[in-house]
């Protein structure tokens, strides 16, 4: 899947405020709060204030992150 931004490296930020929403837009978790970011490859690797373990994002997997609505401006 491509970047739907020109520079994600500038959404992922430490705390940014992301939501995770399926392919319809719906909301399916968050917000959620970035801890840490790291590229790889065409993709990012973030991680998340209280998310311990990769088990618990796994459902998200597939999915798109967006920002919310009133952050979308900046």
């Amino acid at each position: 899947m491509l970047p739907l931004v020109e520079n994600p490296g500038a959404v992922f930020t430490p705390k940014a405020r992301l939501l995770v929403v399926n392919e319809e837009r719906r909301v399916v978790a968050g917000p959620l709060v970035v801890a840490r970011r790291r590229a790889y490859h065409r993709e990012w690797l973030l991680g998340f204030v209280g998310v311990t373990s990769r088990a618990a994002v796994e459902s998200w997997r597939d999915h798109l992150v967006a920002v919310e609505e009133a952050d979308a401006a900046d």
